[in-house]
């Protein structure tokens, strides 16, 4: 009697937790992400940067983490097919706050982790640009990324921009 009580008991305790799993909300909002410990979906480098990182958060209800604005945009286009159903998620640029991808303003200029260039903000600013701007942006192969300034030779600094000649006489020296 007392092994049929247990049985009884441990039967109706699964029932329970299994009838919770059915009311549970599916996800939403931005995932909590585990800095330095998430990879990102498109080229597997930590998520380090809370200022530039990224998601989508697809029909299904499934995260995928991105360390660059570039990267998210380039997966939502090519793997999602620009899905209306899909939620995605950019970091403001200045505080790491989580925005509405399709509702931020985009600037370049930026240092991102992969060299897309473009970073978000909740306010538009002066020559900022809308989600579907910087989207066909991205898709057509422009960068916002800064313009890499030309070393001052007397700086001390050395020219990698040298000819084929000049980098096989300095070689020799």
């Amino acid at each position: 009697m007392r092994k049929t009580s247990s049985l009884l008991l441990a039967m109706f305790t699964l029932g329970l937790i299994l009838l919770s799993g059915c009311d549970s909300k599916p996800a939403d909002g931005p995932k909590k992400v585990r800095w330095d410990r998430d990879f990102c979906e498109m080229c597997r480098m930590l998520l380090s940067d809370r200022h530039y990182a990224a998601q989508i958060l697809d029909a299904k209800g499934k995260y995928h983490l991105f360390d660059d604005p570039g990267e998210m945009l380039l997966t939502f286009a090519t793997k999602y097919k620009n899905d209306s159903a899909a939620k995605l998620y950019v970091a403001d640029s200045k505080n790491g706050k989580w925005l509405d991808a399709r509702t931020a303003s985009y600037s370049s200029g930026h240092l991102t982790p992969m060299g897309f260039g473009y970073g978000a903000s909740e306010k538009p600013e002066p020559d900022s640009k809308n989600f579907t701007t910087i989207l066909s942006l991205i898709l057509a192969g422009e960068t916002g990324a800064p313009t890499p300034q030309k070393p001052n030779p007397k700086s001390g600094f050395h020219n990698h921009n040298m000819s084929e000649t000049d980098k096989h006489t300095h070689m020799q020296h």
